[in-house]
């Protein structure tokens, strides 16, 4: 009788002792487990301290993109990092002639006339690369009838970063006279279009007049007309350097030139294919 119940007891133990064993076990695995799955949630959920700032720090190194150029001032150059160039139709814009603009250019490139009415212009906003290939804020007003051509020409020479020295209105070299502005913004090469006046020399009105012109980088791109005694009929500053259109130098427009290929592209003629006169900076379209 004892010795069964000895028996009992030794089976009794031995099978304590196997539960025990067998607990210890399943506690091994649930710690290794939860450990892992600890780890994997921490891959997809909260970062440390440090990984917030690097990112934050990472943030503040990379410049947001414009989302216009609106209200930057003509002339201003851009940091390139913030040009997003795979979206660069949105710095291109075509406005109606607002009443900042009207002020600015009231009673100087704008007279009342019964020609051309404010409401036949548009004000273009716009990119370019100056001469030192930064990229520039320009301006523009030409006809309303050629603003889109006019926006579609100068988006597609931003992108072959074709140079353009300095794009405002003609109303910043302002002398007093249409003729003699004219001629003051071509001495400081700047592109140009829309301004009420005559031909010089002449009783008739310029096509930029109306809007429908454009001269472009004017220094290197003279009118070039001659006397009879060959003296030239118009003088600008240096033009004698650039007469000799076989030269070829920088900026001199010529039919091999992307910038006359764009705008004939668009329907535009060039002064340098004119008989009795050559007009290198000009080109005009009339719808």
């Amino acid at each position: 009788m004892k010795r069964r119940r000895k028996r009992r007891n030794q089976w009794a133990w031995f099978f304590t002792g196997i539960m025990f064993l067998f607990l210890v076990w399943i506690m091994l695995f649930y710690d290794e487990d939860v450990k892992e799955s600890g780890k994997a949630n921490n891959s997809r959920g909260p970062v440390s301290e440090k990984t917030v700032k690097d990112s934050a720090a990472a943030k503040e190194e990379q410049p947001s993109y414009l989302g216009d150029i609106a209200d930057i001032e003509t002339g201003t150059v851009l940091d390139p990092v913030r040009v997003d160039l795979t979206q660069a139709a949105q710095y291109f814009t075509v406005n109606e002639i607002d009443e900042e603009i009207l002020q600015y250019i009231n009673g100087k490139s704008y007279v009342k006339n019964d020609n051309i009415r404010l409401d036949e212009l548009r004000y273009l906003k716009l990119l370019h690369y100056n001469y030192d290939h930064e990229i520039q804020v320009g301006e523009l007003i030409v006809n309303a009838k050629i603003a889109e051509d006019c926006r579609e020409v100068f988006q597609e020479l931003f992108r072959e970063e074709y140079e353009i020295e300095s794009m405002y209105l003609v109303d910043k070299f302002w002398t007093g006279d249409s003729v003699d502005s004219d001629t003051n913004s071509i001495e400081h090469n700047n592109t140009s279009a829309f301004n009420y006046r005559i031909v010089p020399n002449t009783d008739r009105l310029s096509n930029h007049a109306a809007g429908f012109a454009i001269d472009v980088n004017p220094m290197q791109n003279p009118y070039v007309k001659y006397n009879s005694d060959g003296s030239f009929a118009k003088y600008y500053k240096d033009m004698e350097k650039y007469t000799d259109r076989a030269q070829k130098k920088k900026h001199m427009i010529s039919h091999d030139d992307v910038c006359f290929q764009i705008f004939e592209k668009h329907g535009f003629t060039w002064g340098g294919d004119w008989n009795s006169s050559k007009d290198y900076q000009h080109f005009e379209k009339k719808e």
